[in-house]
């Protein structure tokens, strides 16, 4: 069967005449067809009808009660504008005028093609309608193709990124307006790149496939679902709290992990990460949502993949800075995390009380330390926060340790570039991070540890200026500039750095973030422009000019 013939089985037709006559002929003509037909006998009732169900194609008469055939026409091209209606509607109509001047009116009305209703014989009619209804529809499917095409992911099936936000921005109006519940998922595929290295993109691809098939099986159809990007997908999820989201988001990463994936003779078994999120008081934009859910992900994936975390459970407020990052890693070239980590000098054995270990706490005043198996396996973390829990349930204080850690830690390897950590703690409100060789943990690295080495790295910088920069006359001014402000930027990171030791807490780090990001991509700059112009002030010091580009830009503006 072609796709003509597909089309004409399933066509929403709606016949508006004043002629009974007329409507019998073409409904009976139609219905064989097997058309889904219906009929108005005015302009009025076609109007009502059009709004309540959207046809694919109106056949209309010119002369009718009420308002006619071309006013018809302008009242659904007017709707169609205004995107009232959900789809174009092919307009033929149906008319004993004849002549070249009433062809233009028609068409100046919105119609798209004619049936003249003097035809020699019935049958003439019924084969000129046939033939009118079908061009109707290869030009219906094509609006239908290309509108799939622009709202859809080809492969997938599932909404692309552009349409997902006009859904769930109505959606996000309305959680607000009506105070219902809200969350964002996002998730993706863990190690997706070696499903494609190993097995090929085809196979790949058929994952895809069966993880948007699979997703639609556990949705309601209130939920919207998009493919966000490569193998990251993105669900909205109206009613539904943090905790329910999780529950869903748990229940289909089961099934992702129990069941392998089918592709021609090879079963292909993947795990999938969560993060969600849900709006909150303080969530002001549906992005900042999505971007917490993303934040959330994030911490799945740092943390050992194959899990789902909840935004609540790891940071307390989103970044606006990570955009600034990507100027800044040129500093840390060649410097890792076990350049400038704090190293690990106790651990807890996870065969320990929790009487005993919050005695140790209370003794110390320390607030977090790694629990580690018999082996010195990193375990997970154990906090001040973990014992509040217990308040009021003595029986649990005789419990070992290892029961109440939390284990989704994230750390990095000693080796790991400090440029990686130092994005990731830009990004969340998290204090430190593990560092690790192979599964046992050997030091920290946090907020203190990268403030502290910030500031001697300015400090080496702004006393060795005149070793980056060729001596004379050309640089002295150059020299001079960079030098005050390099003292500026150090003066202000000392008082940061001042208040965030003072002031250990999460609202403070992120008063004062941002700050940091922006210092660091300043001091960037300069030294981007330093590099750039060593050569050219040598070039012109050696035929004697006295004046390089650097001096000729005046101060440094920070």
């Amino acid at each position: 069967m072609s796709n003509d013939e597909e089309i004409l089985q399933s066509a929403n037709i709606l016949i508006a005449d004043d002629d009974p006559a007329i409507l019998r002929l073409f409904s009976h003509l139609l219905e064989q067809g097997g058309h889904k037909i219906r009929t108005a006998e005015d302009g009025n009732q076609a109007l009502y009808m059009i709004l309540q169900d959207c046809p694919d194609v109106l056949i209309t008469d010119w002369m009718m009660p009420g308002f006619d055939g071309l006013e018809l026409c302008r009242r659904v091209r007017q709707l169609h504008h205004r995107k009232v209606l959900p789809h174009y509607t092919y307009v033929l109509m149906l008319t004993a005028k004849a002549g070249k001047s009433y062809l233009i009116e028609g068409l100046e009305a919105g119609a798209d093609d004619f049936v003249e209703k003097s035809a020699e014989s019935i049958t003439d009619l019924r084969v000129e309608i046939r033939a009118r209804l079908k061009a109707a529809l290869r030009t219906r499917k094509l609006e239908m193709d290309l509108e799939f095409a622009a709202k859809y992911d080809a492969m997938t099936k599932l909404l692309n990124r552009v349409t997902f936000y006009d859904y769930a921005q109505v959606i996000w109006d309305r959680s607000i307006k009506n105070k219902f519940p809200l969350s964002v998922i996002m998730f993706d595929c863990d190690f997706f790149k070696r499903v494609n290295d190993i097995h090929g993109h085809l196979a790949g691809d058929t994952v895809l496939r069966e993880m948007a098939s699979i997703l639609r099986g556990f949705s309601r159809t209130s939920d919207v679902i998009c493919r966000y990007g490569g193998e990251e997908f993105c669900v909205l999820l109206p009613g539904c709290n943090e905790k329910t989201a999780w529950n869903w988001a748990e229940r289909i990463r089961k099934q992702f992990e129990k069941f392998p994936i089918k592709h021609e003779a090879l079963e292909i078994g993947i795990t999938v990460s969560f993060g969600i999120a849900e709006r909150m008081d303080d969530t002001v934009f549906l992005d900042q949502l999505i971007e917490r859910a993303d934040q959330a992900l994030l911490f799945a994936k740092e943390s050992g993949r194959n899990r789902c975390i909840c935004f609540s459970e790891t940071v307390a407020e989103d970044s606006e800075s990570a955009g600034e990052l990507r100027t800044v890693h040129n500093l840390f070239d060649g410097v890792f995390a076990s350049d400038i980590m704090m190293p690990v000098t106790l651990t807890v054995d996870s065969n320990e009380t929790v009487a005993n270990v919050a005695d140790f706490f209370i003794k110390t005043q320390i607030e977090s330390l790694p629990v580690v198996d018999q082996d010195g396996n990193l375990l997970g973390m154990v906090s001040e926060k973990n014992f509040i829990t217990l308040l009021g349930n003595a029986a649990r204080w005789g419990e070992q340790i290892g029961d109440l850690v939390t284990p989704n830690v994230i750390s990095y390897p000693a080796t790991t570039p400090l440029r990686v950590i130092f994005d990731f703690l830009c990004r969340v409100s998290l204090r430190q991070v593990v560092i690790v060789e192979g599964t046992k943990p050997v030091g920290f690295l946090g907020r203190g540890s990268l403030l502290r080495w910030m500031r001697s790295k300015w400090a080496a910088l702004s006393e060795n200026f005149e070793a980056i920069i060729p001596s004379g006359p050309g640089a002295d001014r150059a020299i001079s500039d960079i030098a005050r402000s390099i003292q500026t930027l150090s003066d202000r990171l000392d008082g940061l750095q001042k208040k965030i030791a003072t002031e250990d807490t999460n609202e403070t780090w992120e008063s004062c973030r941002f700050e940091i990001v922006s210092l660091v991509s300043q001091l960037q700059d300069m030294m981007d422009q330093v590099l750039q112009s060593c050569s050219l002030i040598r070039s012109d010091s050696n035929r004697g000019e006295h004046a390089g580009p650097l001096a000729d830009k005046g101060n440094f503006q920070l």
